[in-house]
C-alpha cells in the first residue's frame, strides 16, 4: 500500500538546510531532485499542463507580455508548486529567465508512456555542431545580458510559497552551455586549436550565470541555488580535470560564493564519474552533490567516502526505477536509508538523476512512500 501522494504535509526547509549542511542530530530525511519531467508531474497530479512546457519556453520571447502567456505561465508554476508540495519536497524548483539560444537539437519519438511534449518527441543535444564555430559566430551570437534576465517566475513563487517552503533556483551549467553552443565535438577540437575562443565563450556564459545567481540569491524566499552542470560519463570526466580547473571551476567557485554570501545553499547536479575531481567539487564550495548511479559508485559508498565533507543526495538508480518492480524499488530504498540516514545528516532521498518520465508512476511513488514511512516511524511525521 502506497501512502497518499497528495496528503498535505508541512514543508520544513529548515530541516532540509540542516541536512545539507550536515548539522545534527539526525532528523527526517528530506527529498531532493533537480527537477521532475512534465510527463511525470502530469501523471502524478492527474492534470495536464495548459501548454507544452518546451513550446512555452521557446516562445516566451515572442509573447511573454501577453495576457495568454502570463495566465498559462502562472498555471504552470502553480502546478509545479503543487507537485512539489503534495509529494513532500520542502522546496519548489524554478528556472530564471536565462538561456543561451541554439537550434542544434535532435528529436526522436518518446517511447515513455507519459510523453513530455505534445508532439510526442524527445529532444537532445546535437554534439556535432552548434551556433558558434568561429570568432565571427561568437561576435554575432545574441549573448544574453545580465540586466535582461527575467525573474518573473521566481518573484511569482516568492509571493505565493507556502509557509515552511522555499524556492530552489535552477541555474544553467557553465560547461554544459559552453559546449552546447559549439557542439561537444567542435568544443573538443577548439580546446586545442582555439583555446582563446573557448575562454571567451566560457567567460560569456559564466559571467551572466554568476550575475543571475547573485540576483536570484537576493530574493527573500529563495533558499537554494541548484547548478545543473554535467561533467562526466561512466568512465570519467567529459574533459580533462585540467580543462575543468582552467575554465569551469573558477565560475563554480564564484557561484557558490554568491549563494553563501546571501546565506543560501549551493547544490550541484552533475552526472558521470567525478571521482578524480570530487575533492575540487568540495573545495569549490558546494554544500551537496546530487546524481549518482550504481555502476559508477553506489550511493552508500559515496556517502561513506565523502559524506563527512559534502552532503550527497539521490542515488536510487535510474535503471532500477525504470525497469524494476515496485518491491525491488522499496527494498533498495530501505537499504539506502539504512546505510545513509541512520547515523547522522548529510543525505537526501531521491533518484539517481532526475524524475524522468520513463520511470513508472508506481515506482516513483514507492520510493517516496518508503521515505515517508521511514520518517513516520522514526520521527512521527505524517503518512
Amino acid at each position: 500500500m502506497t501512502s497518499d501522494p497528495t496528503v498535505k504535509r508541512q514543508p520544513d526547509f529548515d530541516n532540509l538546510r540542516r541536512t545539507l549542511l550536515r548539522q545534527g542530530p539526525p532528523g527526517p530525511v528530506p527529498f531532493l531532485e533537480l527537477f521532475a519531467d512534465p510527463g511525470t508531474m502530469e501523471v502524478v497530479l492527474g492534470e495536464k499542463f495548459p501548454v507544452d512546457l518546451r513550446k512555452l519556453v521557446l516562445g516566451a520571447s515572442h509573447f511573454e507580455t501577453t495576457t495568454d502567456f502570463v495566465l498559462k505561465a502562472k498555471q504552470v508554476m502553480d502546478m509545479i508548486l503543487r507537485f512539489c508540495y503534495e509529494t513532500g519536497y520542502d522546496y519548489v524548483y524554478i528556472y530564471p529567465g536565462l538561456s543561451f539560444p541554439r537550434s542544434n537539437v535532435m528529436a526522436a519519438g518518446d517511447t515513455a508512456d507519459n510523453a513530455n511534449t505534445s508532439d510526442g518527441q524527445r529532444y537532445w543535444q546535437d554534439e556535432n555542431t552548434g551556433p558558434i564555430q568561429n570568432w565571427a559566430d561568437f561576435e554575432h551570437y545574441p549573448w544574453p545580458k545580465a540586466e535582461d534576465v527575467s525573474y518573473a517566475a521566481v518573484e511569482y513563487l516568492n509571493a505565493v510559497i507556502p509557509d515552511g517552503m522555499k524556492i530552489s533556483v535552477n541555474l544553467p551549467g557553465v560547461l554544459e552551455n559552453a559546449s552546447w553552443l559549439m557542439g561537444f565535438q567542435s568544443f573538443s577540437y577548439a580546446l586545442f586549436d582555439e583555446p582563446d575562443l573557448i575562454k571567451a565563450i566560457v567567460e560569456k556564459v559564466g559571467e551572466v550565470t554568476v550575475a543571475t545567481a547573485r540576483h536570484a540569491a537576493s530574493i527573500d524566499n529563495v533558499g537554494m541555488l541548484f547548478l545543473g552542470d554535467d561533467m562526466g560519463y561512466s568512465g570519467g570526466t567529459l574533459v580533462s580535470p585540467a580543462v575543468l580547473r582552467k575554465y569551469i571551476f573558477p565560475y563554480h567557485k564564484r557561484l557558490a560564493e554568491a549563494a553563501h554570501a546571501a546565506g543560501k545553499i549551493m547544490t550541484l547536479h552533475s552526472c558521470g564519474n567525478l571521482e578524480k575531481i570530487m575533492d575540487e567539487v568540495i573545495d569549490n564550495g558546494f554544500d551537496a552533490k546530487q546524481s549518482f548511479e550504481d555502476k559508477i559508485i553506489p550511493i552508500e559508498d559515496a556517502y561513506r567516502r565523502w559524506g563527512d565533507r559534502i552532503a550527497v543526495a539521490g542515488g536510487l538508480d535510474m535503471d532500477l526505477l525504470a525497469r524494476g518492480t515496485e518491491e525491488q524499488v522499496r527494498r533498495r530504498t530501505r537499504d539506502v536509508l539504512a546505510a545513509c540516514a541512520s547515523q547522522g545528516t548529510g543525505y537526501c532521498l531521491g533518484t539517481g538523476n532526475t524524475v524522468a518520465n520513463y520511470i513508472p508512476r508506481q515506482n516513483y511513488l514507492a520510493m517516496l512512500d518508503e521515505g515517508h514511512r521511514w520518517n513516520h516511524e522514526r520521527f512521527g511525521t505524517p503518512l
